[in-house]
């Protein structure tokens, strides 16, 4: 799995465990989790824009998988110049929504 899909998939997933522990008598443990998971989700990133190659204007660190083989569907993500610091700036600005 790519940094992309762990940028994805990492916040879904620490939803998901804060849907299942979200009672008013755990807020404490949620809002650690939460942070935890924002903080993994931000460092998830840094790869993305730390090693993105400047002198290229290709999409980078693309993951193309097939997803429904029958009608050539595939599950494709890839990043290019701008939307590499969209996807920095969203998981910087959950951390700070989260605190």
């Amino acid at each position: 799995m790519g940094l992309l899909s762990v940028a994805i998939w990492l916040p879904i997933a620490v939803g998901a465990l804060l849907l299942a522990a979200g009672r008013d008598e755990h807020a404490g443990v949620v809002r650690w989790i939460a942070l935890v998971g924002a903080l993994a989700s931000f460092l998830v990133t840094l790869p993305l824009a730390f090693g993105f190659d400047t002198s290229s204007a290709a999409l980078q660190f693309r993951e193309s998988v097939p997803w429904i083989e029958r009608f050539n569907v595939h599950y494709a993500l890839g990043v290019d110049g701008l939307s590499v610091w969209f996807v920095l700036l969203t998981a910087f600005i959950t951390v700070i929504v989260v605190l």
